[in-house]
């Protein structure tokens, strides 16, 4: 049985989920330990299943669901999910059951993508040896996975310098340095020399890092899946992991020498 929250903590919890993007530290603190103290007991089947800690998935339930600080800042808010269904606009948990169901929502998005995300190691630093790996366990040397799709390689080399062209320049530059480069420091480290502002989220959009409950549909949704997609007419599935590994291998050689 999860912990309670008393009638001041549930007071205290809507008042603050209701602006929780535009919370000061200390309130983000106070936040952070009403829903760690609710959540305290509260353990999902799901917890097993993943084979992280109870700790750090928790924390990154708050980080992600609660204080969205990876969020868009432009983006509008959203509303906190009750027990079962989806509740209305500006609506707030406010009790310590609705907080460990939103949290097994939270785990069991996590545990539907967790396949993909093993065959798309999109991270903070992907290596050519990480491509080179995932693209030897998914396909045959002789294996033309491109062809499947109508593509070849000399064709996604024009159309990845072409879109590699496309990028606005702090994108381009996380692409060309953080993934095809591999720079020291990795995207942090391209950020920091080149005072790119939001890097993180910047990242997330081009396709870089995705949330870990994000699924196929979430990832085509970024500009790298989207042309992926779109351009070259690969559905994101892990049916096509080996030509979408075959992609990411042609792109990280075009974006090291644009």
């Amino acid at each position: 049985m999860q912990d309670t929250l008393s009638s001041g903590e549930s007071t205290e919890l809507v008042r603050l989920w209701r602006r929780r993007q535009q919370l000061s530290p200390d309130e983000m603190g106070r936040m952070y330990a009403i829903v760690g103290d609710a959540l305290r007991s509260c353990s999902p089947p799901e917890l097993k299943v993943l084979g992280e800690s109870r700790q750090e998935l928790v924390a990154q339930f708050i980080y992600v669901k609660v204080l969205r600080l990876d969020a868009d800042p432009d983006e509008c808010d959203e509303a906190a999910p009750p027990p079962a269904t989806e509740n209305s606009a500006g609506s707030a948990p406010s009790t310590a059951f609705a907080l460990c169901a939103y949290f097994r929502r939270y785990l069991i998005d996590c545990t539907r993508a967790s396949s993909f995300r093993r065959k798309l190691s999109i991270g903070e630093q992907v290596s050519e040896a990480q491509l080179d790996a995932q693209l030897g366990s998914q396909a045959a040397p002789d294996d033309d996975c491109l062809a499947e799709h109508g593509l070849s390689d000399a064709k996604v080399q024009g159309l990845a310098r072409a879109f590699i062209a496309a990028l606005p320049e702090p994108e381009r530059l996380l692409l060309c340095e953080g993934f095809g480069r591999e720079a020291a420091g990795g995207l942090s480290g391209v950020a920091s020399r080149h005072a790119i502002a939001s890097y993180h989220y910047r990242a997330g959009r081009l396709g870089l890092v995705h949330k870990r409950e994000g699924l196929p549909a979430d990832y085509a949704k970024t500009l790298l899946g989207s042309w992926i997609q779109h351009t070259l007419g690969i559905a994101i599935a892990a049916d096509n992991m080996a030509a979408i590994l075959r992609v990411f291998k042609i792109l990280g050689a075009e974006a090291s020498y644009a």
